[in-house]
């Protein structure tokens, strides 16, 4: 057994209470040999999830029927912070995206368009005001500590890229305010760290199948070693999942994913690494208003066949696809003493990527050349091709020798889907008979390699004195390139030439980043008094491979920033919190992607206060938490003049500058209650107030921020008992929130319904375990709006009702 961190006395007094009142909470805990294996002891970031250490061996991919043992009220810190529990996992369908399962914690609101979260383009994450979506990335994201390289669309990956729902031990949310050691720069409004479990100490093969609606597939298998040593044990695991979209009859999405760790016990040391693979096509769903959701809130406005009308087919959904690969790995060495714990942990991610759209037109290029430059990687280009250039025009028919056409003059017939119809060149009825269809499939591709590693220390200077410093470090390298190609025959498929016609750009970004932190927590009687400063350095480089636009460098380094905090043990069973923290967000290089100079553009910050209160006992578990966040000098993109539909060419240039930010304020509560020994209920309420503090441009002041909640409740009943049966059900309601900046779409509420029930056996002849289980989100299939941009909303992912059956070898 490895030694814990060292908390302050006070602190680790209290926590051993919650510790023990989660085992003495064992009549929560059924019988099942899944829930009584034993695994390696959990990392050290989060002792609330240690009750293996009490007792009961943790792993979500086991039984419904296991303890109810991750605290949801979170660590003893001076900010606002919650775990997710056993049951908001059960509450999922096997296979979901690991961000669903904090959609019930108070202050988080999930937004995912696609059955299994299989969409990254319609996945969208709220917090206290901030968001993570298609325009914004303003939390943090980790996986088992480490950075995910960010969490934006084009190059970034969520952490649903690199584990497995099965392989989630929990996840851990910072409302507002992150651990002064976490390894990111987009923490502005918090950090939601995933961590993966760890192998078993028996051997172990597990076998999972799903099958449920909208033709949803998975599988799951994963292998334990046992001890391979006495102090080392190991796992690898594979899944396969595959579902077609749940609007229309077009459109499909697939993963794999493989996955391998393993921990090394050696005595004052533990070694520890993981490997995953993951492998996605995902067809998108796409954003509408409010007026098209009033009129047909079951449509996004994609189609699902090919009319030979380039207009209408670029909202083809098949042809609207994500497309991304990634590998990441680590290897960590810990080391825990009497006054001395350190860790470091050297990691390397790499992604390649693709996204596609079918613009309705073939490009007229002005100013480019033929030849590849120098340096240039081969991506399906041709000795035809054209690199760089300019949108001097474009057509969309052409003559049976493939002259470009004009529409007839004077021509008024005008389309009416989608995006208003366009104009004469758009209707085929605007040209004489014989004029055959030209359009393009268009690719951008994403390619990134990201090495780093992060170094933590801490020592007990004198008894109740913990001094703690650390270092994180990051060389990211991004390649961001666009080709256009010609669809052979629009009139039958969308099926491209693969040398494309026009590479329209290939540019290099260099992004590293240094964060260096100290703090010094001092426990005086029952008080614990926290202190610390952190600054990040940041600079961003860009280059044109084409060498035509000139390069850029830019330095996005922090001002100093603070913490500071207490935490007052009143009783063994309640705290009492106080909080200041200073987040930041550097400059991120999709802003530098064009031409424009930016050295007058600062990184952005947040200044985040919160107080609070949390209860634990050997039956409740509650927190209270009271917030006030001033973000200043958010960075915003304005366009630079106007086009119908989308901007393919990327015709409209942006100009990104500071201004202002954001006040919120607000509260936030969770209780969860074993009302017998087989019941629990869990609730959590929010109540957010997050205003816009300056006017600019579409912005002005004090309107509400652009789909951030103001009331979210949840409430959920779950049983289990010592028979293997298992079940609940949970709501979450979420009232009215403004969509647009200038807060004339009032988005209508929704309170979404989640039903799960299970049998778990332990023997089944020589099988060790048989677990069946069916779930149902969103079971009244309701039709509401999540996420998205402003003025723009995805439609929520409707019901999905999933069958699982896992088995043990």
């Amino acid at each position: 057994m490895k030694n814990t961190p060292i908390l302050p006395t006070g602190t680790n007094k209290f926590w051993l209470n919650l510790l023990c009142s989660s085992a003495l909470a064992g009549s929560m805990v059924a019988t099942s040999s899944i829930a009584a294996e034993t695994k390696k002891d959990e990392e050290p970031q989060a002792v609330e999830a240690s009750v293996a250490a009490a007792g009961a061996g943790q792993d979500n991919a086991s039984s419904a029927n296991e303890a109810d043992v991750l605290v949801v009220v979170g660590k003893p810190v001076t900010y606002a912070n919650n775990a997710t529990s056993n049951v908001m996992l059960e509450q999922e369908v096997p296979g979901a995206s690991v961000l669903s399962v904090i959609d019930n914690l108070p202050g988080v609101n999930i937004g995912e368009g696609g059955t299994f979260g299989s969409d990254d383009w319609s996945t969208t994450i709220s917090m206290r005001g901030f968001n993570v979506g298609l325009s914004e990335q303003q939390i943090g994201m980790t996986i088992d500590g480490l950075p995910n390289g960010n969490s934006n669309y084009g190059g970034g990956s969520k952490a649903n890229r690199y584990i497995d729902f099965e392989n989630l031990s929990r996840a851990e949310v910072s409302q507002g305010t992150s651990d002064i050691s976490s390894a990111s720069h987009e923490a502005l409004g918090g950090t939601i760290n995933f961590v993966t479990n760890n192998p078993f100490e028996e051997a172990r093969l597990r076998a999972s199948l799903s099958a449920g609606d909208n033709n949803a597939r998975r599988y799951y298998f994963r292998y334990d070693t046992g001890n391979l040593t006495d102090s080392t044990t190991a796992y690898l695991s594979y899944s396969r999942q595959s579902n077609d979209a749940w609007i229309g009859d077009a459109g499909y999405s697939d993963r794999d994913h493989i996955a391998a760790k393993f921990v090394s016990d050696l005595d004052e040391w533990t070694i520890s690494g993981r490997f995953s693979w993951d492998e996605a096509h995902e067809d998108n769903f796409q954003r509408i208003s409010l007026s098209q959701f009033e009129e047909n809130p079951n449509w996004d406005r994609l189609t699902d066949v090919i009319t030979g009308i380039p207009y209408v087919d670029q909202a083809y959904r098949p042809s609207w696809s994500t497309l991304r690969t990634n590998y990441f790995a680590y290897l960590r060495a810990e080391y825990a003493g009497e006054q001395f714990n350190a860790e470091i942990t050297p990691y390397y991610h790499n992604q390649k990527g693709r996204g596609d759209w079918v613009p309705q037109y073939i490009v007229d290029v002005a100013d480019g050349f033929t030849g590849m430059p120098s340096g240039i990687r081969d991506l399906h280009t041709g000795p035809d091709t054209i690199y760089g250039g300019s949108f001097a025009g474009a057509y969309s028919y052409v003559d049976a020798m493939g002259v470009p056409l004009a529409p007839i003059d004077g021509c008024e017939a005008r389309l009416t889907f989608p995006y208003g119809g366009g104009g004469a060149g758009d209707n085929p009825a605007c040209y004489e008979a014989g004029a055959n269809p030209a359009s393009s499939y268009r690719h951008t591709h994403y390619n990134k390699e990201r090495i780093g590693f992060t170094a933590n220390a801490e020592y007990e200077v004198v008894e109740q004195n913990v001094f703690r410093i650390g270092l994180w470090w990051e060389h990211a390298n991004r390649d961001e390139s666009r080709d256009w190609h010609r669809i052979i025959d629009p009139r039958s498929s969308h099926e491209f030439d693969h040398a494309a016609y026009w590479r329209q750009y290939d540019r290099n970004f260099v992004t590293k980043t240094a964060m260096v932190y100290a703090e010094d927590t001092l426990t005086v009687g029952n008080v614990s008094l926290n202190a610390g400063i952190r600054k990040f350095f940041v600079t961003l480089n860009r280059k044109d491979n084409f060498g035509i636009e000139n390069q850029a460098k830019l330095d996005a380094d922090s001002d100093v920033l603070f913490t500071a905090g207490a935490v007052f043990e009143a009783t063994d069973e309640i705290e009492l919190f106080a909080g200041f923290s200073q987040n930041f967000a550097a400059i991120k290089d999709s802003i530098i992607e064009g031409s424009a100079e930016l050295s007058d553009v600062e990184g952005e910050k947040a200044d985040n206060f919160d107080v609070g209160i949390r209860v634990r006992n050997d039956w409740l578990r509650a927190s209270l938490t009271g917030y006030f966040i001033q973000f200043s000098n958010r960075i915003v993109g304005i366009p630079v003049g106007d086009i119908d539909g989308i901007d393919y060419a990327s015709q409209i240039d942006t100009v990104y500058q500071n201004v202002g930010g954001i006040d919120s304020k607000g509260i936030e509560a969770s209780i969860s209650a074993d009302v017998t020994d087989n019941w629990n209920i869990y609730s959590s309420l929010t109540l957010n107030d997050s205003k816009y503090n300056e006017t600019i441009g579409n912005v002005t002041k004090d309107n509400k921020v652009a789909l951030s909640p103001e009331f979210q409740l949840v409430g959920t009943l779950s049983y289990q008992n010592d028979d293997g049966v298992f079940g609940g059900v949970s709501a979450k309601h979420v009232g009215k929130r403004w969509g647009n900046f200038a807060n004339t779409d009032r988005l209508p509420a929704s309170t979404i319904f989640d039903l799960w029930i299970g049998y778990n056996v332990e023997q089944v002849g020589s099988l060790q375990n048989v677990k069946l289980s069916l779930n149902a989100n969103n079971i009244t299939d309701k039709r509401y709006l999540g996420g998205g941009t402003p003025g723009g909303y995805f439609i929520g992912s409707g019901r999905q009702v999933m069958a699982n059956i896992t088995i043990d070898y």
